[in-house]
């Protein structure tokens, strides 16, 4: 998993806690780049096509993707928890994150609530299914959506959150999605929640 950081910024009360991890976010862009770095020499050590050529070839190009994906999220979110409000800065959320990273800054009355729900995705005519976490804060200003990889233990900052907004923490049932359709069209909407994108 990946390494949440809870530092409170002093000791007095009016200091926010922050959470967020950009050395580990750091180390698997690092660790991704690496996987692609050897899959660029492979050329020079194997000759021909092999199945266990293709076989690597596809495991450092995945793995360095995901390296490098968890870490631009991990290097790119922050959530800070302040005696009047929270700010959050995080990328958007397609089943994956993507650009440009946002940043939104809320006093505790304009938080409606905080949902969760488990989002499942199939990935064109395969029999795989790919299950994550997804989150939305509910503000006035509509929802922030997040993975759940974002952060580790991103759960309990967001209950933290809607503690300390006194809003409710709702659970929702699981949806279903094309992998593809969401990457170009966005997350299944969330019932009872206005999707006007904060902004």
């Amino acid at each position: 998993m990946l390494g949440l950081t809870p530092a409170p910024q002093g000791a007095a009360a009016t200091k926010p806690n922050v959470y967020g991890a950009p050395l580990t976010g750091a180390l698997l862009a690092s660790l991704g780049m690496g996987a692609f770095g050897l899959l660029a020499l492979m050329p020079n050590h194997f000759d021909g096509v092999s199945l266990l050529r293709t076989l690597m070839a596809l495991a450092l190009a995945c793995g360095g993707l995901f390296g490098i994906m968890l870490g631009y999220v991990s290097v790119s979110t922050r959530i800070e928890v302040g005696p009047e409000g929270v700010r959050v800065t995080t990328p958007g959320w397609r089943a994956c994150p993507y650009p440009p990273v946002r940043e939104y800054r809320l006093h505790w009355d304009e938080v409606k609530s905080v949902h969760h729900r488990t989002e499942i995705y199939r990935i064109g005519p395969l029999p795989l299914r790919l299950s994550l976490d997804a989150y939305a804060i509910e503000t006035t200003r509509g929802p922030i959506l997040l993975g759940g990889y974002y952060l580790s233990d991103l759960e309990p900052v967001l209950i933290e959150l809607a503690h300390r907004a006194d809003r409710p923490w709702r659970e929702h049932d699981e949806v279903e999605a094309g992998l593809l359709h969401t990457l170009r069209h966005g997350a299944p909407p969330w019932p009872a929640i206005g999707q006007r994108r904060t902004g």
